[in-house]
């Protein structure tokens, strides 16, 4: 929520792609980073996020721990462009809810271990230790996670701990993937924000220029906010990337309450329609939080998210 120096070097990356942007100067939730300590593999990790609220944070807010998807970081659920239409924490923190927006592990600010064994099941309990270290200050959790993150939050809510869950971005059916398309990764050393970097060897990232095509769809986003996902963009794990499409090990749905989310044009994981989804978002590609129709998606998930709750 705050203006960190990765946003302050967006803005000087935008203005000299001429774009206009409205980076959050405010600061209207209170927001504290958090740094958590898990094992996973037998090796001591780090988790980083950032917990944010408006007005008293007590035993009794709710707390949603958002889980971004592959080549993204924790910008994805607070987008600096356009804060107001984009960003998720802002929204949640607004409708009442805490949020603990995580760098997953092997993303962001969190550690980077060996991604031939950073899997979706490494990445799962890396959250649930997270999540067991909340709950003694949290009567009600909500994994959210979107793409990627939605598959470690099913991990997650395997091994209990949390109340509900919010996948979007995959199909509740099938892991999705096309297997025939060209694929818009590759080698993260081989990329300019990346090389040099001592962890880049088996991460990977999307190839310049391809997000657009990738996660968005034709009419569904702002041009605008190419260049902020170029700049923004980080790496996703090998093990993570098999992990996914067809030959993917057989996921099960948590025994919580549990929503899928697509968006109306998400041709990264099944093309146009309904592939298994409890709310399809009319007017989005793959990334909805960076599709015109963000807000919508959202509220929905508020709607939701009450009545799940209160029923609980």
């Amino acid at each position: 929520m705050k203006i960190t120096m990765k946003a302050a070097l967006l803005a000087v990356v935008l203005s000299l792609l001429g774009t206009t942007t409205a980076i959050a100067t405010e600061r209207p939730a209170r927001c504290a980073e958090q740094r958590f300590s898990v094992q996973v593999n037998g090796e001591r990790q780090a988790i980083a996020g950032e917990l944010c609220v408006r007005g008293r944070l007590t035993a009794r807010t709710p707390l949603q721990v958002l889980l971004h998807g592959g080549t993204y970081d924790r910008a994805y659920w607070d987008w600096p462009f356009q804060a107001r239409r984009y960003s998720y924490v802002d929204s949640a923190t607004r409708a009442g809810y805490a949020t603990l927006n995580l760098d997953r592990l092997g993303y962001g600010r969190s550690s980077r271990p060996d991604p031939e064994k950073l899997d979706f099941a490494a990445g799962g309990e890396a959250v649930h230790q997270v999540v067991r270290q909340l709950r003694p200050r949290f009567r009600t959790i909500v994994l959210n996670g979107h793409s990627m993150g939605g598959l470690v939050a099913e991990r997650a809510a395997e091994r209990g701990g949390v109340d509900a869950v919010i996948v979007s971005g995959i199909p509740r059916d099938r892991p999705g993937g096309q297997g025939k398309a060209a694929s818009p990764f590759y080698p993260a050393e081989l990329d300019p924000k990346f090389a040099g970097k001592p962890w880049a060897r088996g991460y990977l990232t999307t190839r310049p220029g391809a997000r657009a095509q990738a996660f968005h769809y034709p009419g569904t986003y702002d041009p605008a906010i190419m260049p902020v996902e170029e700049a923004l963009k980080d790496t996703l794990a090998s093990a993570e990337l098999r992990s996914v499409g067809p030959d993917a090990a057989k996921r099960s749905a948590p025994k919580v309450p549990t929503a899928y989310v697509l968006g109306e044009h998400d041709t990264l994981v099944c093309g146009n329609g309904d592939c298994g989804a409890d709310k399809i978002v009319r007017g989005s590609g793959h990334s909805i939080n960076t599709s015109l129709a963000a807000q919508s998606f959202y509220r929905w998930t508020f709607t939701w998210l009450a009545s799940k709750l209160r029923a609980a």
